[in-house]
């Protein structure tokens, strides 16, 4: 096995314990269960680069983790290990609601003046 295998394997492990989830046999390949890890409430697609600058996302690996987690009624994370960090992307809507911030009616500071202030 390959240093980049060992190591996705290694970050797959991480991330099941972390999310109290399970890998998915195979990194998702077969045609039942995809991507990388399942948990409860994530489905999470794990991606690897040996690079410490940058990774670059696909828009359509994005659209294809959320259509599989809505079909499963999961939340969609991907991922991604990046010069010694860990870091996950998350859709807005799903940050907001995870996050708490969907029950404010309004972000807008109480210091900010409005016209009907002035």
């Amino acid at each position: 096995m390959n240093h980049i295998m060992k190591t996705s394997r290694k970050q797959e492990k991480r991330t099941a314990g972390k999310y109290k989830g399970s890998r998915n046999a195979g990194s998702g390949s077969g045609w039942l269960r995809k991507n990388d890890v399942r948990s409860h409430d994530f489905l999470i697609e794990n991606k690897f680069t040996d690079n410490k600058k940058s990774y670059s996302i696909k828009s359509v690996e994005l659209i294809e983790l959320r259509e599989r987690a809505i079909l499963e009624d999961r939340t969609p994370v991907l991922q991604f290990d990046l010069n010694g960090r860990n870091y996950v992307i998350l859709t807005e809507d799903d940050f907001i609601t995870i996050a708490g911030l969907d029950d404010r009616d309004s972000v807008v500071p109480s210091t900010i003046q409005t016209d009907t202030d002035i």
